[in-house]
C-alpha cells in the first residue's frame, strides 16, 4: 500500500472520486486515495494476466476503464495509462466543481468528450531536477514528488537567520530564481506540465481555472462581441482575452543582425536560418536544389517531381493547379464570389497580387522595404482588401534597440531624411493617442508598447496620423 504523502495531507476539503474500474463502486476521498486504489486494481489485473497469459497466445492488456477502449502489449505502458485514468478524473470533477462555484461563467458549446481523452504514455515521467534521475508510472506520483523538491529546495537555500531569498529552480538548464516556495511549486509545476482542471463537457485539460473559464467564454456561442482588436478586427468576449490576444501583435523580438522584429522566438528563429544562415542541409535527390527545411523540401518534391495537381472540387468545374494557394484563390474568385484585391492606400489602385502592389508603391510612390525586411507586409481592412500594414507594434525593449543606433550628434539633426518618421500608439488604450516624431529619434517618448510606422512619402509626413 502506497503511502500517502505529507503535502497531499496537508491539503484542505478533498473531492470524493468514484473509481472508474468496471464494476468496482469505491469512493475515494481525493486524487491520492483514488491512486492507491488503483495500485490494488493493477496489482490484480496483472496477475490475472500472468495466468491467463500461460494458456492463451494473447499478450494484449485491455483497459477496463468505463468505456475505454485501450489495449497495449506493454505492462508498464497499461499501468501508466490506468493510473492517468483516476489523474484525470479528478481533474473532470475538479472543473465541474469550479463551474459550478461561479454560476456566471457559460457552459461549453464544444463537441462533447466520448470518454476520457488520455494522451499516448509511451515513456515513464521522468524528473529533471538536478542529480535526480528517478522515473514513475504513475503521474500522481511524479507530480507529488516534484513538490517536494521544491520544498526541500527552499528549506535548503533559506538563511539561518529565517531570512527568505530567492529560491532557485534546479531543473535542467532552467536555475530560474522565484521569491518563495509557492512561487517555486508554481513555477516547477511548468516543467512536469502539471494541469489543475479540465473542461467536464469537452475534456480539454487546463493549468488553472481561469484559463478553463477563457475557454468557456471565447467559445463563439459564448463571445459577446463587445471588445474588438485594432489590429486585425477580431471579437472577444472580455477585455482580458482582447488584452492576451493583442500581445500576439506585439514585436518582443529583435534579430541581432538586422532590424527585423518577431512577435515570437520561432518567428524570429525562421527568419535568420532564411535570411542569414546560408545553411541548406535538406538536398532533392531529384535535382541540385537544397532547401532550409524539411517541410520545404516535401513542398519542392511534390510541385516539380511529382506534378501533383489540385483539381477543383465543386461540380462542372474543371479548373486544376499546381499549389494549393492558388486553388484557394480561384474558390474564393470563382464559386465564393470573394475575389481578392490589394489596394494602393495613396491612389486607390487595385491590383490582384501583393507583389504587384509593392512593385507600384516603390516605383510610383517611392516606398521603400523597412529596415530588415525582405517584402511589404499586407493585412485585411474592414471593407475586404488588402492594403499596406503602415504601422508595426514593438515592446519597449525592442524598441529601443532599433532607436539606439539611430541617435545622431546635433551636427546631423538638421539633416531631413527621407522614410525617418516614427508613430508612437499605445494600442491598449481606447482613445488610441498617438504621437508623431520626426526625424529627430530623441525627441521619441517610449511608453510602453509602441507602434513604429514603415517608411512613408515625406509629403505624408504632416498628414493625420
Amino acid at each position: 500500500m502506497m503511502r500517502q504523502p505529507m503535502a497531499k495531507r496537508r491539503k484542505v476539503a478533498h473531492m470524493q472520486l468514484p473509481c472508474g474500474w468496471r464494476d468496482c463502486q469505491v469512493i475515494c476521498d481525493g486524487e491520492w486515495l483514488l491512486n492507491s486504489h488503483i495500485a490494488l486494481h493493477l496489482e490484480q489485473k496483472l496477475q490475472q494476466h500472468e495466468e491467463i497469459d500461460t494458456e492463451a497466445e494473447t499478450d494484449e492488456y485491455v483497459c477496463v476503464w468505463n468505456d475505454c477502449n485501450f489495449s497495449c502489449a506493454d505492462s508498464e505502458e497499461f499501468e501508466r495509462h490506468s493510473y492517468y485514468h483516476g489523474y484525470y478524473q479528478h481533474l473532470l470533477l475538479q472543473g465541474k466543481h469550479e463551474c459550478e462555484l461561479h454560476p456566471e461563467i457559460p457552459a461549453c458549446y464544444a463537441p462533447a468528450r466520448l470518454g476520457d481523452k488520455l494522451p499516448e504514455l509511451k515513456q515513464n515521467f521522468h524528473c529533471g531536477w538536478s542529480d535526480c534521475n528517478r522515473e514513475f508510472v504513475s503521474i500522481v506520483e511524479f507530480q507529488d514528488h516534484i513538490v517536494q523538491h521544491a520544498s526541500f529546495e527552499y528549506e535548503i537555500q533559506k538563511s539561518p537567520d529565517d531570512e527568505r531569498p530567492k529560491t532557485q529552480c534546479n531543473w535542467n538548464l532552467c536555475n530560474k530564481q522565484l521569491e518563495n516556495k509557492y512561487r517555486l511549486i508554481e513555477h516547477i509545476s511548468t516543467h512536469s506540465n502539471k494541469k489543475h482542471v479540465a473542461c467536464f463537457h469537452c475534456g480539454e485539460l487546463f493549468r488553472t481555472k481561469t484559463t478553463l473559464f477563457d475557454h468557456l467564454r471565447r467559445q463563439p456561442d459564448n463571445n459577446t462581441q463587445k471588445y474588438q482588436c485594432a489590429q486585425c478586427f477580431k471579437f472577444f468576449a472580455t477585455e482580458k482575452l482582447l488584452r492576451g490576444h493583442v500581445v500576439r501583435h506585439v514585436n518582443c523580438y529583435k534579430c541581432t543582425m538586422c532590424d527585423m522584429t518577431c512577435s515570437s522566438a520561432s518567428s524570429l528563429t525562421t527568419h535568420i536560418r532564411y535570411r542569414h544562415l546560408k545553411d541548406k542541409p535538406f538536398k532533392c535527390s531529384e535535382c541540385d536544389t537544397r532547401c532550409v527545411r524539411e517541410s520545404d523540401l516535401a513542398k519542392h518534391v511534390q510541385i516539380v517531381h511529382d506534378k501533383m495537381v489540385h483539381q477543383c472540387d465543386e461540380p462542372g468545374c474543371q479548373y486544376s493547379v499546381r499549389t494549393y494557394t492558388q486553388m484557394r484563390r480561384h474558390y474564393l474568385e470563382v464559386h465564393g464570389n470573394n475575389p481578392i484585391f490589394y489596394g494602393c492606400h495613396c491612389c486607390e489602385r487595385f491590383f490582384k497580387s501583393g507583389k504587384s502592389l509593392s512593385v507600384h508603391l516603390i516605383k510610383k510612390h517611392g516606398f521603400r522595404l523597412p529596415s530588415g525586411h525582405k517584402r511589404f507586409t499586407y493585412r485585411l481592412d474592414e471593407n475586404g482588401f488588402y492594403r499596406l500594414e503602415t504601422t508595426r507594434i514593438e515592446s519597449l525593449e525592442v524598441t529601443q534597440q532599433i532607436l539606439s543606433p539611430h541617435i545622431k550628434n546635433e551636427t546631423e539633426l538638421n539633416k531631413p531624411e527621407a522614410g525617418s518618421c516614427y508613430e508612437i500608439v499605445n494600442p491598449i488604450s481606447s482613445d488610441y493617442e498617438r504621437i508623431i516624431v520626426s526625424n529627430d529619434a530623441n525627441e521619441a517618448h517610449l511608453v510602453g508598447e509602441v507602434t513604429i510606422s514603415l517608411p512613408s512619402l515625406l509629403d505624408d509626413d504632416d498628414d493625420d496620423p
